[in-house]
């Protein structure tokens, strides 16, 4: 599908508009964690002003910190991938960390690149998962795609949509992604490079026959992408499934939400977390700032009361969890914040157990 210019400079624009959000972040918003970690963080700020423009033209391996993080375009695991070529982001286990032998798989936003939530994979490493921020096809918000022309119309599009771009599978006519280009085609193609590259790293027991180990992983993601993650825990045996400002799925037309969000789970029960900030806007696109943690509820068997993040861990065991950091930053940067820097403790509750 091409895109008009208008729309394109459009996204373009929120996407700076995006970034320069998350920066103000670090100096401005109001953070959960404990005070002392602030010089950790203020130091940590250098990885962050990188621009990710720069290393997703330029990718390159090396040391983050404690870390070893490689950035790998996805063409260079499957030559069949031409397009969405922004390098996956991966971490082995930090050394010296007893390794959980569980694979975090996380998917960003729409029009974003995995170098964008780097905080939160790396938070992951340090807990001794293996770690892959995933670059796939998310160029255009499922709900824009659904919420316009005769897609309003049709009430299966926003499931398909989100079939064909996690499987490859070609069941629907908005969108256009094979096996090897979609989300799961592209995270065997990268294991098996890891594991054929990296040999003793441990990539090896994610794959099997050829097939993805899924109850050996957890999925989440933000935005679109924590749709797909919701998605993925519909389908496959994954272990954990984590929710960050979204699921946004919400049809225009017919003023509800798609019944594929109340499908029974593949995942096991009470594997699904969220956290979202409790006035964003960009997520809750019907006006109710409840329709997200309502999904998570009643569709999604996300149990507990809407807790805020400000109580502290244990956060009185809910599953449906809150943030009002950054408030009065703007939209943008409410629908951004549960990925800033400064959520670790909320991270490791939610994603990395």
């Amino acid at each position: 599908m091409k895109i008009p210019f208008a729309q394109k400079t459009l996204r373009e624009l929120i996407f700076f508009v995006t970034i320069f959000s998350f920066f103000q972040s670090f100096l401005f918003c109001k953070k959960e964690s404990d005070p002392n970690d602030d010089l950790v963080k203020i130091l940590s700020l250098g990885l962050y002003a990188r621009s990710c423009a720069g290393q997703n033209a330029f990718p390159s391996n090396g040391a983050v910190g404690s870390l070893f993080r490689y950035q790998i375009a996805p063409s260079f695991t499957n030559s069949q991938i031409t397009t969405y070529n922004a390098p996956h982001q991966v971490f082995p286990p930090q050394t010296g960390v007893t390794q959980k032998n569980k694979l975090s798989v996380f998917y960003p936003g729409t029009d974003s690149s995995p170098c964008e939530i780097n905080a939160i994979l790396q938070q992951g490493a340090t807990r001794g998962y293996h770690v892959i921020g995933l670059s796939y096809p998310n160029g255009e918000a499922v709900n824009t795609i659904c919420n316009q022309g005769s897609a309003r119309n049709d009430a299966s599009c926003f499931e398909l949509v989100r079939r064909e771009i996690v499987t490859g599978e070609s069941v629907s006519p908005y969108v256009a992604v094979d096996s090897g280009n979609a989300i799961e085609g592209r995270l065997l193609s990268l294991l098996l490079y890891l594991n054929q590259t990296y040999p003793g790293q441990g990539w090896d027991q994610f794959v099997s026959g050829g097939s993805i180990v899924w109850s050996s992983v957890y999925v989440g993601g933000h935005s679109q992408g924590s749709g797909h993650a919701a998605y993925q825990g519909k389908i496959r045996t994954v272990g954990r499934v984590s929710i960050y400002s979204g699921v946004t799925d919400y049809s225009l037309q017919t003023a509800s939400t798609p019944s594929w969000l109340g499908l029974s789970q593949q995942a096991p029960a009470g594997s699904y977390y969220g956290l979202i900030h409790e006035n964003d806007s960009i997520a809750n696109i019907s006006g109710n700032m409840n329709q997200i943690t309502d999904v998570w509820l009643n569709q999604l068997g996300l149990v507990g009361s809407l807790t805020n993040v400000n109580v502290g861990s244990p956060y009185g065991n809910s599953k449906r969890l809150v943030t009002t950091n950054c408030n009065g930053m703007g939209i943008l940067a409410m629908h951004a914040c549960p990925m800033f820097n400064g959520f670790q403790n909320v991270w490791n509750y939610v994603s990395y157990p």
